[in-house]
């Protein structure tokens, strides 16, 4: 999670300078009153589309091989209960339930450690688990 963490963050630096330039163009006057690069109107839209910008970055590696480039580095892979790559459905599912399970002070990652299955929260109701792939070679 935590390499993760670092491209998010690139994502979203990337993400807010594409809704800077936005708000240069369409709203000039705001840096003409030296106003905050995202503030007033600008806030909640920006917010929206780094929540976007996440939502793709992780649902589509996800769905197109089951990494994220920091997953491959630890050998991690998400399949469904089939051994198949996770469908759109679930790759929104696990995500929404992963950030519900952060948010609660982690305990959703903890109820892996008591799990049958060793299953997080977000793991067990989205159908999705982790495997270890086989070292290369």
């Amino acid at each position: 999670m935590f390499y993760d963490l670092w491209l998010l963050a690139a994502l979203w630096l990337g993400t807010t300078a594409i809704m800077v330039m936005l708000r240069m163009y369409f709203d000039a006057d705001s840096f003409v009153k030296q106003e905050a690069a995202i503030s007033g109107d600008w806030e909640v839209p920006t917010f929206l589309s780094c929540i976007a910008a996440m939502y793709f970055f992780f649902t589509y590696f996800w769905v197109k091989n089951g990494q994220t480039l920091a997953m491959q580095t630890w050998r991690i892979r998400i399949v469904n209960n089939n051994m198949e790559n996770i469908s759109y459905a679930q790759a929104y599912k696990r995500l929404t339930l992963a950030i519900l399970s952060f948010s609660c002070l982690g305990l959703g990652y903890l109820w892996a450690l008591f799990d049958k299955d060793g299953l997080s929260l977000h793991d067990k109701f989205s159908g999705t688990h982790l495997i270890l792939t086989p070292k290369r070679k």
